[in-house]
């Protein structure tokens, strides 16, 4: 029976049997898949010689940016502590240059709520000063993207700020009945 399909050109079908008969050459054997033996001295562990790289474009800013932030938030904490140690009368200052139409803070007092919210808050800042510090650290030593977990924990000083000085404000008598 013949092949109907046209005869192959330039090695469409061919072998490499046929290919390196063609090309004049001998076949090649594939190559050995055991490794040569050793012939220096051993190399050394991989995280020994792990060596980071020269950061490059946007990461060469993430360092100076991150230490930046951290020593932003230490500037922070160390400025805000005299405010927070003595917070009823910082609030009662804040209270009595709040008038807005009918509100009028200026008549609160504020007690030992307002006391245990600034140790509180002046807790919260130290210990999300120290995390954000630490793990800052690690990740610029683990040559990681750093700048945002100052940002974080600014954020979170931020929120409990806002929780904290609410938990004052609505534990102080005569707050909603002013507003």
């Amino acid at each position: 029976m013949s092949d109907p399909r046209p005869r192959p050109q330039y090695g469409e079908y061919a072998t490499p049997e046929e290919v390196a008969a063609l090309r004049g050459v001998p076949l090649e054997t594939p190559a050995s898949t055991t490794p040569p033996p050793p012939t220096g001295p051993p190399a050394a562990p991989r995280s020994a010689s792990r060596v980071a790289a020269p950061a490059k474009g946007w990461r060469r800013l993430d360092r100076p940016i991150t230490i930046a932030l951290v020593l932003f938030g230490l500037v922070n904490v160390i400025q805000s502590a005299p405010l927070f140690i003595d917070f009823v009368p910082t609030l009662e200052l804040a209270a009595k240059s709040v008038t807005y139409g009918p509100v009028d803070l200026s008549t609160l007092e504020f007690g030992e709520a307002a006391r245990v919210g600034g140790y509180v808050l002046f807790a919260i800042s130290i210990v999300l000063l120290v995390a954000a510090a630490g793990f800052s650290y690690l990740a610029l030593s683990r040559s990681r993207v750093a700048f945002w977990i100052p940002l974080t924990a600014g954020a979170l000083n931020l929120v409990c700020y806002v929780v904290v000085l609410g938990v004052v404000l609505y534990s102080t008598p005569g707050f909603l009945s002013a507003i």
